[in-house]
């Protein structure tokens, strides 16, 4: 008798505790509400990401994109030419992540000029992607 009383005892605690505490449901929403978007945000914005290259002409370029996370960035570009000369051109760009899964960004220069980032993979340091089709490797610092 004394078994049966301690099972229905535990099978009320457990019927209680169940309405007690309700299960939590979070809703996920596209855009800035979403746990995703603010932690690849924040990840992205966190650091200055910079490549560096050299072209089929040897010219040695060096890159440093910016994103802030009030949608607008900075793309600096220097390239230095066989005799050691540098050029530097700084651009201001806004920016958008341009699908459901934040692995797209859309980079509008303005005058109708955007560049895309696509198959982004952040981790480690290391922002892995297809820069207007070509593969790149953007390093944080």
């Amino acid at each position: 008798m004394r078994t049966r009383v301690k099972k229905f005892m535990y099978m009320a605690m457990l019927v209680a505790l169940t309405l007690a505490f309700p299960s939590c449901n979070v809703e996920m929403e596209l855009g800035n509400n979403t746990l995703e978007y603010r932690e690849r945000t924040a990840y992205l914005c966190s650091y200055d990401w910079q490549d560096d290259w050299y072209d089929d002409y040897g010219l040695h370029h060096f890159q440093v994109l910016r994103f802030y996370t009030n949608g607008t960035g900075e793309d600096f570009i220097r390239i230095q030419d066989a005799r050691g000369r540098w050029e530097e051109y700084t651009y201001t760009f806004t920016w958008d992540w341009y699908d459901a899964f934040y692995t797209s960004i859309r980079l509008n220069y303005g005058g109708g000029d955007y560049s895309y980032m696509d198959n982004i993979r952040l981790g480690e340091g290391r922002m892995e992607c297809l820069l207007d089709g070509a593969a790149v490797c953007f390093y944080s610092y």
